[in-house]
């Protein structure tokens, strides 16, 4: 299997300019042969947080959407369009006001998955709900993939629950926030060298290794492109994206900060 990794910048509220650059990119990974194309958290509302002085928790309630809805069936014409299955984080709307911080694997057939966020971080919780304990894996031909949204990668039990209901590949959508607090340093640089010592090994490598497992981590871009741009935002987010084998051997990583497209094949063992 052929996978495709897309380190996105999304906008908040902006449905079909991400969706538009969504299929832009699926369209780059079915040209390059990919079976299923990942995409980051949000990648379709965009990031709803509570450092951005203009995200009003309303505005968000009245542009999440069911699940099925018109941006999944959007999502199931673009992967039908170019063949090929499409991951996405989407703001799915139930029956209380928050939606949820959900992830969708759709195909032409429709979705095929959903992942809820189980727990928001502090910057998102005026805005969603968390998803409770529910997790499973889910079957892309004969790989049985598992499905770990940002900071949820920080409970091993989550990891070992799917792995034991026999997950072979960890999607892990990210919007990847260095905290200040965090000292981390002060350019994209200095952010990008602290990601790959901290959250990328701690994440990711660490689980490929320890569980035996394919972990993909799949990062947003950081809708400020200039690092001292809102130096009142406590976060940055770095636009890295890395595949391990089980093991923990890289098999592929972007520079970070910016948009692109990463291809690695996964071979399961016979």
């Amino acid at each position: 299997m052929r996978i495709g990794l897309v380190t996105l910048c999304s906008l908040r509220g902006q449905i079909d300019a991400n969706l538009e650059k969504i299929e832009a990119f699926t369209r780059q990974a079915a040209d390059a042969g990919c079976d299923l194309v990942l995409f980051p958290e949000f990648s379709v509302h965009g990031p709803w947080v509570t450092y951005d002085d203009a995200a009003d928790p309303a505005e968000l309630e009245l542009q999440a959407e069911p699940i099925p809805g018109p941006a999944t069936r959007r999502l199931t014409q673009i992967a039908a369009r170019h063949g090929l299955a499409i991951g996405a984080g989407i703001a799915e709307r139930g029956l209380a006001p928050k939606p949820f911080n959900a992830y969708v694997i759709v195909d032409a057939n429709g979705v095929r998955h959903v992942q809820r966020k189980l727990q928001p971080t502090t910057s998102e919780m005026d805005f969603y709900r968390g998803g409770g304990d529910a997790m499973a894996p889910f079957r892309l031909g004969r790989t049985s993939i598992g499905v770990t949204i940002c900071a949820d990668n920080e409970s091993p039990a989550i990891h070992d629950t799917l792995v034991g209901l026999g997950a072979h590949v960890i999607v892990q959508p990210h919007f990847d926030c260095i905290k200040d607090f965090q000292n981390a340093g002060a350019s994209w640089d200095q952010i990008l060298d602290f990601n790959r010592r901290d959250t990328l090994k701690r994440r990711a490598r660490d689980l490929a290794q320890r569980l035996g497992v394919f972990a993909l981590y799949v990062d947003a871009k950081d809708p400020c492109a200039d690092f001292h741009e809102r130096p009142h935002w406590p976060h940055r987010v770095t636009g890295r994206s890395a595949a391990f084998a089980p093991g923990g051997r890289l098999l592929a990583a972007n520079p970070g900060n910016h948009e692109s497209l990463l291809t690695i094949d996964i071979e399961l063992p016979t």
